[in-house]
Parts: C-alpha cells; structure tokens; sequence
C-alpha cells in the first residue's frame, strides 16, 4: 500500500547534525521531502552531503526563535529534534510548538518514562530514544534471530521479524516463555552458588560435624548426659565458650585425654571456619562492588560498554531470558545501577584477553560490543574471536557504510549502525501519525500503521540513491 503523495510532508524540519541527525535527514531527502537542518556545528562531509541532496542548512542554536523563524517553523508539518542533550530537545519542542502549535514534533530522549509524560503533558506528539529504537536488532544479531525491531501498542509488546527471503511479520511478545526462561536461569544462578563453595569450606564442616557427632556420643554414655546436654557441652567446649556448668573433672583419665584431643581440633577447626566464611563472603562481596564476579554461566551474551545502547541492548536481551555479563571499563558506569539483578557486571577493559576470559567467552553464546568507541568496539570483537573462533561477534559502528565493508573484510559476523537503525523511528513518527514502528529494506520506506485488531504496512519507495545507500 502507497501512502498518498497529499499525505506526504512539506517541509521538515530536523534540529541537530550528528550521526542521529545526519541518518534522518537522508532518509527524509531519500524520500523526497522538503528539509531544513538546524545545527549549532556540523562535520563538513555530512554538511556537504544533505547540501547537495538538497537540504537546507542553518548553522546556529535551534533554540532561539529567530533561528527557528528562519528555518520557516511557521510553514514546517513537523520539526525532529535529535540533538545529543535531552534537555535541549524539550526545549526546542516546546519553542517550536510555540511558535507553529499545528506542527507535529517528535524528539529524541533518553529517558523514556520522561518521554510517555511530556508526550502526555506538553503536546509532543512522540518522545523517541534512538538506543531503544536500536537494541533490538543489536540483540537479535547476537542469537542468531531475524527481529528487526520491537515496538508498545495498548499496553502489548510486538515483535517484527523481517526474513532475508519474505514479507515482514508481526508477532505478539511471548512473555509467558520468558518467565519460564528466567525461572530457570534462576534455578541454575542457585546451584552456581553452591558450586562456587570453597571445597575445604565443605570437608571442614563435614570434619566438625562428625567430631561433634562423636563426642556427643561418647560424653553421653561416659559421663551419663541427656542427649541435649551432652550436645550443649560439645558446642560450648567446641566454640571455647565453656561456661563451667558441665565438667570432665571427676570423669576418668580417657575422657580427660579425649576432651583435651577434642579441645585442640574443635576449636581450630572452628576458628579456620570462621576464617574461611569471613572471606568468602567479603571477598565475594569486594568482588561484586568492584564487578568481578566470577562467570560460570554457558551460553550468555557478553555486552562490550554500557552507554546509552549498550544498556538498552542488555535490558532487550534479559527481558527475552537470555543471560547477559556487562562489561565496562569504568566501576562507576552511568547505567550500571539500573542493570537487571541478574546481569554480571565486570570492570575491565573489553579488549583484553582475561577480563574477556572472566566474563566467560569461551563458553559465551555471543559478544556485542557497543562503546562509543569504534576502534574499541572492533578491537574487542577481534580480541574475542581469537579466543573463541565460533563466538558471534556484533560491533557497534557510527558508519553505516564502513560497518559493512567491516563485515566483508574481518571476521566480524555483524556490524551495526545504532543511528542508522534507528532514524526510520524518527521519520516515520514525523511523517504518518498513527506509525508505531518504521524501518528500511533495500529500496523502500516501511512504516508499520495499527488497522484494528492487525497491522498494515505503508511502503514509499525511496526517490534518491547515493553512494552511501541509507
């Protein structure tokens, strides 16, 4: 189905020129809308590129009104702000509602409980994160799936799937599955638990118990103690707390000889007891506020950097049941508070072969490695495909373009532009009212309208071709 060339947009425009703004005012331009750029500074190739495409750019703060005047806010259908600061978004979106309050404005936020409240509150007509946007393809490259992406309608969650050689399908989230997939890796979090149990912790008790057990036998029958009191005189004897109300004094001399054996073993086993527990329970705790937790899960995903997509892909990838280990080369990582309890969290260097070895890769499933870094991000995959041939690697790259002749040249099994996936997201809400998710095939813009109870899809094949396809 063809939207209508009278349903097509004038004028956009789209308020910020970095990897985010540069992707969606291609696709626009590739579309065939009318666009002008707003940017405080911009990379001269990009700049260079959506002029001779035939964007217009103004260099300035899209937060002063005049600038905004002269980006024709009062003639534009829809202003994208997708600038790198939240707040700025929220206070170009409010500026140009001012403004033209018939314009339709989307912005990119972080924050999405901020965002369902200003889409709520203030008229932004939606409040987008391209992390959000992007996690789910990251996610589904790394355990082998064909989702593109993911996407909230009347309190449900969808799945789209796209395979290489069929029409996009749209599936209701599963989440009775994942519950009984996360009840399981519970199970197996508990008995890794008891498997990380020092082995001299286990024999120590085994030892103490069967020298207390003896000994409450043997003061029993010599001595004529109650069961209870011969068990009261072993602990407080073994523990050293002898209160003196019970005594071996007037017992004969192999009692004596036995209490004394007894004395020497019990109250050096109990205080190497002691020792061992004191340190494997602060040492597992240091271990757990500096993220240095040891792995011993199979089959996990490893997640290389946690910003703003690495978390998001590592929310996607528990809330489907998968087990995730984080890793990032700072204690104080921005997002690591809001990490799932059952992710592993590790601090080191993604690139190195035992922060790697620790975070388990040589029984991982996949590596993601998702910094803002892409010399960091292909390092680390490298790295990991060098222990571990057979794991998948997927790297974050800014370039859409160099991310596939990566794919080609290394032995990388997907490279990803987070900016690339994510710009439909944002054109799509701009552009057709009712979409709820938007992304791109080889020629054609696909935006995803609800019809009912079902899902159509509105296709507009893409007027402009470049060097670098979108």
């Amino acid at each position: 189905m063809e939207w209508e060339a009278s349903k097509a947009l004038a004028h956009v425009i789209v308020c910020g020129l970095g990897q985010v703004g540069y992707r969606v005012t291609m696709l626009l331009l590739q579309m065939g809308q009318s666009v002008t750029v707003v940017a405080e500074a911009a990379r001269a190739e990009f700049e260079r590129e959506i002029r001779e495409l035939g964007a217009s750019v103004i260099l300035g703060d899209a937060r002063d009104s005049l600038i905004l005047l002269e980006a024709k806010i009062n003639e534009a259908k829809a202003l994208i702000a997708v600038t790198d600061s939240d707040l700025t978004n929220i206070e170009i979106s409010l500026d140009a509602q001012t403004l033209n309050p018939a314009v339709r404005v989307v912005a990119r936020l972080f924050d999405q409980t901020l965002a369902k409240r200003l889409e709520k509150s203030v008229g932004i007509h939606r409040a987008l994160a391209m992390s959000v946007l992007a996690a789910p393809s990251f996610a589904a490259a790394s355990i082998g799936s064909n989702v593109i992406g993911s996407f909230d309608f009347e309190e449900s969650n969808f799945v789209v799937h796209l395979p290489s050689d069929g029409e996009a399908d749209i599936q209701k989230s599963n989440h009775q599955s994942i519950s009984k997939r996360r009840t399981k890796k519970q199970k197996i979090s508990v008995k890794n638990f008891f498997r990380n149990i020092p082995p001299l912790l286990i024999w120590l008790l085994f030892g103490i118990t069967i020298l207390s057990i003896t000994s409450i036998l043997v003061f029993s029958a010599s001595m004529k103690l109650s069961p209870i009191d011969s068990t009261y005189f072993v602990i407080t004897t073994l523990t050293t707390t002898g209160y003196g109300d019970i005594s071996v004094k007037d017992a004969n001399v192999a009692v004596k000889l036995y209490t004394c054996l007894m004395m020497i073993l019990g109250s050096a086993s109990v205080a190497i007891l002691y020792s061992i527990i004191t340190d494997y329970f602060v040492s597992s705790r240091f271990a757990e506020i500096l993220g240095r937790q040891k792995v011993s899960e199979s089959g996990h995903v490893i997640v290389v950097g946690i910003g703003n997509v690495g978390f998001r892909i590592t929310e996607t990838l528990t809330k489907l049941g998968y087990a995730v280990v984080a890793i990032d080369s700072s204690a104080n990582a921005k997002y690591r508070s809001l990490l799932a309890e059952s992710v592993t969290f590790i601090v080191g260097d993604g690139r190195d072969d035992e922060t790697l070895k620790l975070a388990g890769i040589e029984s991982a499933m996949s590596v993601i490695s998702a910094t803002h870094d892409d010399a960091v991000n292909l390092s680390s995959c490298l790295v990991a495909k060098g222990i571990n041939p057979s794991v998948k690697a997927v790297v974050r790259l800014f370039d859409g373009g160099f991310a596939r002749k990566v794919e080609r040249a290394l032995d990388i099994d997907t490279a990803l532009s987070a900016s690339r996936i994510s710009a439909p997201g944002f054109v799509g809400a701009a552009i057709y009212e009712e979409s709820v998710f938007s992304f791109v095939t080889d020629d054609e813009f696909v935006a995803v309208i609800p019809d009912g109870p079902k899902f159509i899809f509105v296709r507009k094949k893409l007027q402009i071709t470049t060097p670098k396809q979108f």
